[in-house]
């Protein structure tokens, strides 16, 4: 499978004004042919989520890579957590807490993909668009995140193939995802494989930056995240 693979992560105006770190996190390795990637979002909230971000991201490269993909993806999960509570230790989880999202996408096309907590985490198989992030409930500025319990049923997951070009699995930050139409999700999925599709590597990245750091939404603060690997 002819395959492309792009992710930023800049820091919001609102970081950036108070010399605060970026609390969101990427992650987006070539394996086996393949791809792996995350996304992270540490909750603003908590003293140390720029921390539990990072981490989160390493350690899923770190598992996605030895764990055996015909496995359910329940353990690969479990696992996850396991070991960013070892790597954000002797720090207590809940100043680290954070969001994740994840896919990986082998060189045959199957993706298997995951999502705790907001943001969005959108594929597109044999041409058909899929929403995995489920809808909100509770107060908007509550979401689900890794803590210190392992949470099964916090976790949205999805598996599929990429079949034909233009297929791809978006991960998304909230700080890009709460500006988005839900309506016009799947316009937008196409609209950036359009974009990035026919541009190398660090082309696709530099262009990706300055869309995000030149986001259109006025009064845009938070940080900012978008991992896309797309069949072509």
């Amino acid at each position: 499978m002819r395959s492309c693979a792009f992710g930023v992560s800049v820091t919001g105006p609102r970081h950036l004004d108070l010399t605060e770190p970026n609390q969101d996190a990427m992650g987006l390795n070539g394996w086996r042919g393949g791809w792996l990637a995350a996304v992270a979002d540490g909750l603003g909230s908590r003293p140390r989520s720029a921390v539990g971000s990072r981490r989160a991201c390493q350690v899923t490269r770190r598992v996605l890579r030895s764990y055996p993909p015909g496995d359910p993806l329940s353990g690969a999960l479990r696992s996850i957590h396991e070991q960013w509570l070892e790597e954000i230790a002797p720090t207590p989880p809940e100043d680290a807490a954070t969001t994740l999202l994840l896919a990986s996408v082998t060189a045959q096309g199957d993706v298997r993909a995951a999502q705790m907590g907001d943001g969005l985490l959108l594929m597109r198989c044999a041409g058909e668009f899929r929403c995995i992030t489920p809808e909100r409930a509770g107060f908007g500025n509550q979401t689900s995140a890794l803590e210190s319990e392992h949470r099964p049923d916090g976790w949205a997951t999805a598996e599929g193939r990429f079949t034909q070009a233009g297929d791809g699995v978006l991960l998304i930050s909230d700080g890009v995802a709460d500006d988005l139409d839900s309506k016009h999700l799947p316009e937008f999925l196409e609209a950036l494989y359009q974009d990035l599709a026919g541009r190398s590597r660090r082309n696709g990245r530099r262009w990706l930056r300055a869309e995000l750091e030149d986001w259109a939404t006025p009064m845009h603060s938070d940080d900012k995240t978008l991992v896309a690997v797309f069949r072509t």
